[in-house]
């Protein structure tokens, strides 16, 4: 008679995400802390219920498996996204099935201690909150925006649904991982007797370990078309430059469709010539080497309920350069820089005092350099993900006990 495998590791999945493990900011600090599990002695399983990748494009992973230490699987039975409204909507049905069917699966045969959930989709957060009712597991719901200040979802469906979110959904998860002190306040201000934990951005330090090959000077600024207004301003700060010394801006920019992308390069073709560089869609590691090889490394927040509720994940990044990173003085930048020693932070959200940063950099290149190790200092004292293992692991042992 076959012998019962005992399962000794606490088992955290991650749910909500899709696209692992190749993946944008969500996916990156979802990866993250799963890896932070892992290095306290975790098991970490990222749950996909669909498949999102272009069927044309080649992908070179399997549909469950294991990445960096981190066990995986698409539940959709395919990473694929399929073509046509019928196909897609019935590869989603299965996924959703598959998703209810494994976690069942590993409550009743394995183990099944929690869930994080990253999501802000009303339905799906329901959802799991059901899952966890009907399964017994505590859900953890990862805080990165606030939903309803997102300038972005206007619609009438969307500000229904982060209505419905913000003020009554997020009552009824078992804690919170926030990544700001807004957040954490306004999650503690709903759900006070809630275990919490302010969680602020990660990032995996090694893999910066790279040496510069600098062939040019250049500015780099990774941003999203849904922050046009950021884009525009970080454009305008450096045509105010009046540069002696020629540095270009290299910008990478995610999400948008095909017609807002061509419109933008052709607005930089138009304004400034070669001197405007984009990126779009590349791998991890040629990111890495722009990171690496920039002069500086631009995020400008904006004085917004929303820009003061989010902490960017590629500012984690910036500072694994180990280059200087120009910000402005809003939210988690005021905990944790200090202007002229592990960033150049600017006082105002204003073009002329971001210009003035960038010019910095371009005029004192000897202590610009010496900021940007300092803020990697910075990094790896507060973001590094091995760092914040022990906090995650304490922080969960809290919900646990108190499910």
């Amino acid at each position: 008679m076959p012998v019962k495998k005992e399962h000794t590791q606490e088992h955290i999945v991650f749910l909500g995400e899709n696209g692992f493990p190749k993946g944008l900011a969500a996916i990156q600090r979802m990866t993250l802390m799963a890896k932070a599990l892992i290095h306290e002695e975790y098991k970490a399983t990222v749950i996909c219920r669909k498949g999102v990748w272009d069927p044309e494009q080649k992908q070179n992973f399997e549909i469950e498996g294991k990445y960096e230490g981190i066990d995986y699987r698409y539940t959709s039975k395919s990473i694929f996204k399929p073509k046509g409204f019928i196909n897609r909507n019935i590869q989603k049905l299965k996924g959703l099935r598959g998703e209810y069917k494994y976690l069942k699966y590993l409550k009743r045969h394995e183990r099944l201690d929690g869930a994080i959930v990253s999501n802000m989709s009303a339905v799906h957060l329901l959802r799991y909150l059901i899952y966890s009712a009907i399964l017994n597991f505590p859900v953890i719901l990862n805080l990165v925006e606030m939903a309803s200040s997102m300038q972005d979802r206007m619609s009438i469906s969307q500000r229904i649904n982060d209505f419905l979110v913000d003020n009554w959904i997020l009552k009824y998860f078992d804690g919170a991982l926030p990544i700001s002190d807004r957040l954490y306040d306004y999650y503690k201000t709903i759900s006070p007797s809630k275990p919490i934990l302010k969680l602020p951005i990660l990032c995996d330090f090694e893999k910066f370990n790279l040496k510069p090959d600098k062939k040019e000077r250049y500015f780099l600024y990774c941003g999203s078309m849904a922050y046009k207004e950021v884009i525009d301003f970080v454009l305008e700060a450096y045509k105010n430059l009046e540069q002696t010394t020629h540095t270009k801006l290299y910008m990478i920019i995610s999400g948008g469709g095909k017609e807002q992308t061509q419109q933008l390069l052709a607005d930089l073709n138009k304004d400034f010539a070669d001197n405007v560089r984009l990126f779009s869609n590349i791998p991890y590691k040629e990111l890495v080497t722009l990171y690496i090889n920039a002069e500086a490394q631009l995020i400008p927040m904006r004085p917004t309920v929303q820009d003061t509720s989010r902490f960017p994940h590629k500012i984690g990044e910036y500072l694994a350069s180990g280059n200087p990173v120009i910000t402005t003085n809003v939210g988690e930048i005021r905990n944790y820089f200090e202007d002229g020693e592990t960033a150049l932070v600017a006082a105002t959200y204003t073009t002329d005092a971001f210009t003035k940063k960038m010019r910095y950099v371009l005029e004192h290149k000897e202590k610009a350099k010496s900021i940007g190790l300092q803020g990697k200092e910075l990094g790896l004292r507060e973001f590094d993900f091995k760092t914040q293992g022990v906090r995650l692991k304490g922080f969960l042992q809290e919900v646990l006990t108190a499910k």
